[in-house]
């Protein structure tokens, strides 16, 4: 177990390394904290649904593939970020929705929460919890503003890269 932890503070690190080169840290946390908030709200529906105990680090991972693969996509595949991509877990809304940070950590709160309470056998508190976090994600997503197309059209807290 903790080899699975090392390795997935090992994984963090390259990933943020990687985004901060990019000058886009700030991308990498807020898909880290949606991606993490919604894996660990699956994996509690999975343990709710199938009475097996889904390890913590896979659900992180997890997540937090699913929440990237546009961004690999983009850097492997040379795919620009389309706004079908959203069906990576808000991959592109997310940015536009209210308060992103603070949406993706609540997702990340809610969902390690339904994953506590779930562990501890809560069943319906830890439905509730699990939907309240893919439901925070979603309803964000709904609420965002047209996909920018430029990078002046970014909200003012974004940061910009001048060239």
């Amino acid at each position: 177990m903790l080899a699975a932890w090392a390795g997935l503070l090992s994984l963090e690190l390259v990933l943020a390394l990687t985004y901060r080169s990019y000058g886009t840290w700030w991308h990498w946390l807020l898909h880290q904290l949606v991606g993490w908030g919604i894996g660990l709200s699956v994996a509690a529906l999975v343990m709710l649904a199938s009475r097996r105990h889904v390890p913590a680090v896979l659900a992180l991972v997890a997540g937090q593939v699913a929440s990237i693969v546009p961004d690999l996509m983009f850097r492997y595949l040379r795919m620009p970020h389309e706004a079908s991509m959203d069906v990576w877990l808000g991959h592109i809304s997310i940015h536009t929705g209210p308060s992103p940070v603070l949406v993706a950590l609540g997702s990340l709160l809610v969902g390690g929460a339904a994953y506590a309470v779930g562990a501890y056998g809560r069943r319906r508190s830890s439905a509730a919890l699990a939907a309240a976090g893919l439901l925070l994600v979603t309803v964000a997503c709904l609420m965002s503003r047209d996909i920018p197309s430029s990078l002046v059209d970014y909200p003012r807290d974004t940061p910009r890269v001048v060239t």
